[in-house]
């Protein structure tokens, strides 16, 4: 009898093995179902943690997606300060992403303003790559990140984002 419980129990390991196998196995680029290049639209409030004051932004940019793990970014946009005052500005980013197997993913990286006046470090986004890849949804993360805004002739800002968007894929790459 003791054979054949280990019998058995061989077998059912060997089963295991040649379900969980290729899942474990399987060391897929994920990151390979973001490439191209994307048209979005985006929303962001932040609330300045020293002072609590609050401005909204809006972008309009694109983001080329490398498939590895990598994207670079450019964007115009306006800020809504308190008040009856607006802001505009572009900024370039170096993103690096990650794409889950069920096609959510993370992007954070550097934004420098094209005329070299800040920096944005800290900036997180999260997302969802549609069912044919060419739309995604885009929020900041939950729980919020501290983003820092250092500005070249000295000086910073801190402050948490709440941000949705879209982007609409305009180029396969």
């Amino acid at each position: 009898m003791r054979i054949h419980w280990s019998l058995a129990f061989t077998c059912a390991g060997y089963l295991t093995l040649l379900v969980a196998g290729p899942a474990l196995a399987d060391g897929s680029n994920y990151n390979e179902m973001l490439k191209g290049k994307y048209r979005f639209s985006t929303s962001k409030t932040c609330t300045d943690t020293a002072t609590g004051s609050t401005v909204h932004l809006h972008f309009l940019g694109t983001t080329t997606y490398d498939g590895d793990g990598h994207a670079k970014l450019t964007e115009r946009g306006t800020i809504f300060l308190p008040g009856p005052f607006q802001v505009s500005f572009e900024e370039t980013a170096e993103l690096t992403y990650e794409v889950k197997r069920n096609g959510s993913f993370t992007q954070e990286g550097t934004f420098t303003a094209t005329d070299q006046s800040y920096t944005l470090t800290g900036a997180k986004m999260v997302g969802q790559i549609g069912a044919d890849g060419s739309v995604l949804t885009l929020g900041a993360a939950i729980p919020a990140v501290k983003e820092t805004l250092a500005f070249a002739g000295g000086g910073f800002t801190e402050r948490f984002c709440a941000a949705s968007g879209t982007a609409v894929r305009i180029r396969p790459e």
